[in-house]
């Protein structure tokens, strides 16, 4: 189990969450926050040592309100440290491609290592990562949930979030579009809102990085993975000459969120196999007698049991809402329904 503690309190209206998770391969501090609309931003960063978490704590701007759990993060860490020392558990001990390990594993401390892990393999050390992906409403609505995963930059990331840039991130406004790797530097800026973010990104190293979009099977998800060189024009030529692994690694990046989404979402609304079953028919605009036969049910038990079920679990006011309730909440994605039919 991954999950070492989690803390909650309020800011106003607005939700916080911090938590610190862990595994062998290391230890990953991650902090939400939910808006009264009900917008989820999520960022989480590998803490590399002690100096990581006091840079989380002097960044958040609510570290007063989380004071006793950053406190307790600093405990846990060290306590952490001192299991483990002498033993050799941060290996990594995979088959023949870290890649590959990716879609396997549900560990998110262990994920954010494998990102370092293949991007070092592959010749490129980069400095530092950050994989962003949204989920989408749909493209005149914009974003309703984005999660950050970053390696250290956990201070820009509280900028990005408190400044609410991702409001309107020009990366992602890239991803939307394209789907080649390329060049942050040569990013389309087209407001002051968007130079100011660059501009923060620039300092933070990122200005020769490389950008490689991602987007799910039905762009319900969309998603941009941001690798930093070592600080020269030389290495960012060095990761566009290595960007089909950055591909490959956004791709598989952005199906491993669809797939931790979905399953937060399913659990969360206790939502069966069946459930699910019956959304997807619903969402290709099955009708309740074709969903009765694909069932092998009558089309009575259809309306009395079945949609009244769901429409409790997913909290709509009518069946002809849960399709689309179930799509923004992610429960219909190619991963999901991958994992649910084995």
């Amino acid at each position: 189990m991954d999950l070492e503690f989690v803390e909650t309190a309020w800011a106003g209206k607005e939700r916080l969450r911090l938590s610190l998770m862990a595994s062998p391969d290391g230890q990953l501090i991650e902090r939400q926050l939910v808006q009264p609309d009900g917008m989820c931003v999520t960022i989480s960063t590998r803490i590399r040592g002690a100096n990581d978490l006091m840079e989380a704590v002097a960044s958040d701007p609510h570290r007063d309100v989380l004071r006793v759990a950053y406190q307790r993060a600093f405990e846990r860490h060290d306590r952490l440290l001192r299991e483990r020392t002498g033993t050799t558990g941060g290996t990594l001990k995979m088959g023949a491609s870290n890649l590959d390990s990716i879609r396997a594993t549900r560990s998110e401390p262990r994920l954010a290592q494998l990102i370092s892990t293949v991007l070092a393999q592959r010749g490129q050390a980069p400095a530092k990562y950050i994989f962003a992906s949204y989920q989408l409403s749909n493209r005149e609505q914009g974003i309703s949930w984005c999660h950050f995963m970053s390696e250290g930059c956990f201070s820009l990331l509280q900028k990005f979030v408190q400044r609410r840039w991702y409001m309107n991130d020009l990366f992602l406004e890239y991803a939307r579009s394209n789907s080649a790797p390329c060049p942050s530097d040569q990013i389309e800026i087209r407001s002051a809102g968007q130079r100011q973010a660059f501009d923060a990104f620039a300092e933070a190293g990122f200005a020769t990085g490389v950008i490689s979009p991602a987007r799910t099977a039905g762009e319900s998800f969309v998603a941009y993975l941001l690798v930093a060189g070592m600080s020269d024009a030389r290495a960012q030529d060095l990761l566009l000459r290595r960007r089909h692994t950055l591909r490959v690694l956004a791709a598989e990046l952005v199906e491993w969120r669809a797939e931790v989404r979905a399953r937060a979402a399913t659990d969360e609304y206790k939502l069966s196999a069946r459930d699910i079953e019956v959304l997807q028919m619903l969402s290709r605009g099955m009708a309740a007698a074709l969903i009765a036969q694909a069932l092998k049910i009558s089309a009575n038990q259809v309306y009395r049991r079945i949609y009244p079920e769901i429409v409790e679990k997913l909290r709509v006011r009518h069946i002809s809402e849960a399709a689309k309730a179930a799509r923004d909440l992610g429960v219909l994605s190619g991963g999901m329904r991958a994992e649910m039919s084995r």
